[in-house]
């Protein structure tokens, strides 16, 4: 396959990101492998993208492949990205050179290569409706918290009052734990500054806080809903917050562990799974806690180099052998078809 990685910036992919391991992977699996920048993406009559492909040497290793693309050897042409077979959306839109966006260019420049033809994962027409955290609201109210979303500070007090029970504040746009607040029980004395601070960049969210997420989240690497797997090990990890901080994010301090997925977990990815599918959103990653789903991650959701230290399996040649598998099936129609077809584990 010729495939495309569309990421902030193909300079700044870092030895960690689950970026660099799907794209070695690929390029280990002997697909023509480039990356182009969301910046650098253009469009008059065709798609057109200054792409780097790395040298197959370079390409085949995580940490060889970040030290080629920071290299002076590493080369860009402008090309027409409807040659590709195979385009992933990979780039996070919260995060471009250091400020929060909330238009994502690529949604729309996808859209027009899926026209073209094109097999763009994940859907970039579901990346639209997953691109706040509203989208956990869509499932069912069994597999998630109570959550409110609103602007009005009136009805977050209402809200925290009818919980009675500590409940998480947080931006409706935000990412990486910033801006995320516990509200105790009752608490009343600095709960106006809370709202304030976190409404500044929006619409918040006010979410029930799930005791169990005490011990910590699972963080579950799902393709179109069913947890990636290699020999017999499933793709997750148990995040651990660091002190009295609440946040289980691992760039916030939290520690990871070694964990296995419960009976009653993997029920919870099969609940979602219809609607990720529908949604054609294929590589998400599933924060789960206490039997609650508490965050669907569809903009590049990381975890394979964690997993990769703690269990010693790189999980991204399970994810390119499932994303052969479907571009053979699409292979077999005559006329281009929605990913949706495709996306069923």
């Amino acid at each position: 396959m010729r495939v495309l990685f569309v990421v902030n910036n193909p300079r700044g992919l870092r030895a960690t990101h689950t970026t660099a391991y799907l794209a070695a992977a690929a390029a280990r699996r002997g697909h023509d492998v480039a990356l182009v920048s969301v910046d650098d993406l253009a469009c008059e009559r065709e798609v057109m993208g200054r792409i780097v492909r790395p040298v197959s040497e370079a390409g085949r290793e995580v940490f060889s492949l970040v030290a080629w693309l920071r290299s002076p050897q590493a080369r860009y042409e402008e090309m027409r990205l409807a040659d590709f077979d195979v385009v992933l959306l990979r780039n996070n839109p919260h995060v471009a050179d250091g400020r929060s966006i909330r238009v994502n260019p690529a949604i729309e420049l996808g859209r027009r290569l899926r026209a073209a033809g094109v097999l763009v994962l994940s859907d970039p027409d579901g990346l639209g409706r997953a691109a706040s955290k509203m989208y956990l609201a869509s499932f069912p109210a069994s597999v998630r918290p109570r959550t409110l979303v609103t602007c009005s500070p009136s009805r977050v007090r209402a809200f925290v009052r009818e919980i009675d029970g500590p409940a998480v504040i947080k931006p409706l746009f935000g990412f990486g734990g910033q801006n995320v607040f516990f509200v105790e029980r009752g608490q009343t004395g600095n709960l106006a500054q809370i709202i304030a601070t976190v409404r500044a960049s929006g619409y918040l969210i006010v979410q029930e806080y799930i005791a169990a997420a005490v011990r910590g989240d699972k963080r579950v690497l799902a393709c179109a809903g069913v947890p990636l797997a290699s020999g017999g090990r499933a793709a997750v990890y148990r995040r651990i917050h660091a002190g009295d901080d609440l946040r289980n994010n691992i760039h916030a301090g939290a520690k990871r562990r070694r964990c296995r997925l419960t009976r009653a977990e993997r029920e919870l990815c099969e609940t979602v799974r219809p609607r990720l599918i529908a949604d054609g959103l294929y590589l998400v990653g599933l924060d789960i806690a206490g039997g609650k789903i508490l965050e669907i991650n569809v903009f590049a959701p990381g975890g394979m180099h964690n997993m990769f230290e703690l269990y010693g399996i790189d999980f991204a040649d399970a994810a390119i052998a499932d994303l052969e598998r479907r571009w053979r099936l699409r292979s077999a129609y005559h006329e281009p078809v929605p990913p949706q077809m495709f996306l069923r584990g």
